[in-house]
């Protein structure tokens, strides 16, 4: 986190923080544990220097479900979200990127299983998707998971870990509240789930929506199923 902590409308604050108390009962609901910084949510909200907000926090998730483990094995995940928000009525996202470290625990050492990052840029990066995910073996910074008390000894990562693809896959808007939710989708029983996703379902009109700026051009001006629309248009030539 970086930048002088600003004021945020209660709206905007709350959401997230609603949103991230909801997820962290939800998960502790199926026996598992959501680990967040001391830090309290507010101090989140830091002056980005570009006339908008940043918003970021990681967390800890332990003990989520996973059918292809067993025995003394469990799968934990640290999440660290940074989003960028427009100040307007509405608030709106600019920017955001979620990543994720799966990690496979067994007698207090974790093993990298998997990672991943979601992006969005409403500016456009050449030769990006707009919405997209790429895969990675890059770990979140130290600093920012213990800060969300994982403590946890980390293994070398194995030959099978030592990911160098870093093929980029479009997706859906997957903004840091849609990740968590997919997430409790995935590790979470169904009727925690169901619970889990009527209780945020009133916040979404809460959090700050997305620039769709970008994503309209796309769509109006790459009408042709060659490229996915989360393309930019960048990548065709215009005419007119």
């Amino acid at each position: 986190m970086s930048g002088k902590v600003v004021g945020t409308p209660n709206q905007v604050r709350s959401a997230y923080d609603d949103f991230l108390n909801y997820f962290q009962g939800a998960v502790e609901e199926n026996n598992g544990i959501v680990f967040f910084p001391d830090a309290p949510l507010p101090s989140c909200f830091t002056d980005s220097g570009r006339a908008s907000v940043e918003f970021s926090r990681c967390l800890y998730a332990k003990n989520l479900r996973c059918k292809y483990l067993g025995g003394s094995k469990r799968l934990d995940v640290v999440i660290f979200g940074r989003e960028e928000l427009e100040k307007g009525d509405p608030w709106r996202v600019k920017k955001s990127t979620v990543y994720l470290n799966y990690f496979i625990v067994s007698d207090d050492k974790a093993q990298l299983a998997q990672a991943l990052h979601f992006d969005f840029d409403e500016k456009m990066q050449p030769n990006h998707a707009l919405f997209h995910l790429q895969l990675t073996n890059d770990l979140i910074p130290e600093d920012d998971r213990r800060s969300a008390h994982f403590d946890l000894e980390l293994l070398p990562p194995g030959e099978a870990n030592d990911c160098r693809v870093t093929t980029r896959i479009p997706t859906p808007d997957m903004t840091l509240t849609s990740v968590l939710y997919c997430l409790a989708a995935d590790h979470l029983p169904p009727d925690i789930f169901r619970q889990f996703a009527e209780r945020v379902e009133p916040i979404q009109d809460r959090l700050p929506p997305l620039r769709y700026d970008a994503l309209k051009s796309s769509v109006e001006k790459s009408p042709l199923h060659f490229k996915s629309f989360h393309w930019f248009t960048r990548l065709r030539p215009t005419t007119g």
